[in-house]
């Protein structure tokens, strides 16, 4: 009996000897990943070679709606071909995913490049990029019907495909339009960091305060955790956060309008992430993928901008 009791407590100190380093490893690979993106994302934003900025950023929105891309196909894909029998921790990624993310990356790609191409001619911009998106629905939608034995199914695969040109290369290039505003007196990619650090901060406020505070579930089918006191406490972290760096970074926003686009691109923010999401918890995934180590999937971290970039670009284009 002793020697059994013995074993038993072996193998439980054997069994938290292994989640503690199993949990001590991830913690590790996600500080280190954290670092090594904020440190690429910081360099290109401030201390980039100015005449390189806008490739290496165009570099890294491009890189992003790939990975991205190609867990949205994967998403929604794997959930039409019935590979959701049973919960997986993230969906399987094939070639075809990578190759619907790559027509998304694609896309910004070629609305960079004819900003160049046709700089005298800005009517013209839009040929290449919307020719390019034609292409990609023409080839989709010969590939999916050839190949389908359910029309409903490979209709909406198509339509999924349209979907994340919307969903995915829209916001990239609102983006990439938004990093070339700037403002008199304001510092290098101010428009930058303030929106990143806004939408982010509303993703910290949500969390402390509806971990404290939260009673009353949001939308409990999408995201069980979520409560209407965190969404409202994201919100006024988002407000106050975007109040302060108006001032830090020297933008030319009234109180009440820098107010008035932290709230907006808070909204827009926790609507990204609850869709995000609903993508998942349809095909009972806990991440959308493992393409970013130590943090499951891109899509995973970049759901809040999703919806927020493109308000945000909205705002500042007005203002300027």
């Amino acid at each position: 009996m002793a020697y059994c009791r013995m074993q038993t407590g072996q193998t439980g100190m054997d069994t938290f000897q292994i989640y503690k380093i199993g949990f001590l490893y991830m913690l590790k690979t996600r500080l280190l990943t954290a670092t090594i993106f904020s440190a690429l994302i910081v360099y290109v934003l401030s201390f980039s070679p100015e005449h390189l900025f806008p490739h290496l950023f165009v570099i890294i929105i491009t890189v992003a709606i790939f990975l991205s891309g190609t867990e949205f196909a994967a998403l929604r894909w794997n959930i039409m071909d019935g590979s959701v029998a049973i919960e997986q921790p993230r969906p399987k990624l094939k070639a075809k995913h990578f190759a619907i993310g790559f027509s998304y990356a694609f896309l910004i790609v070629s609305y960079y490049f004819s900003t160049y191409i046709f700089e005298n001619q800005p009517q013209k911009i839009l040929i290449i990029p919307i020719s390019w998106t034609f292409l990609c629905f023409f080839i989709s939608a010969i590939l999916i019907y050839r190949r389908a034995h359910d029309m409903h199914t490979a209709s909406n695969k198509l339509l999924n495909v349209i979907a994340g040109f919307i969903y995915l290369a829209l916001p990239a290039a609102c983006l990439l339009k938004l990093s070339m505003i700037q403002f008199d007196g304001s510092y290098r990619s101010a428009q930058l960091y303030f929106c990143l650090a806004t939408i982010l901060m509303g993703d910290t406020g949500a969390y402390f305060i509806g971990s404290r505070f939260g009673k009353h579930k949001l939308i409990p089918k999408v995201s069980p955790k979520k409560s209407i006191e965190g969404a409202i406490g994201g919100l006024l972290f988002s407000g106050l956060t975007a109040l302060v760096l108006s001032h830090f970074f020297n933008l030319p926003f009234p109180a009440w309008y820098a107010i008035l686009i932290g709230i907006c691109m808070g909204i827009a923010g926790q609507l990204g992430d609850l869709m995000e999401s609903a993508f998942k918890r349809a095909g009972g995934y806990k991440d959308s993928g493992n393409l970013l180590p130590g943090h499951g999937g891109f899509l995973d971290r970049i759901d809040s901008l999703i919806l927020g970039i493109p308000v945000a670009f909205l705002f500042f284009s007005l203002y300027k």
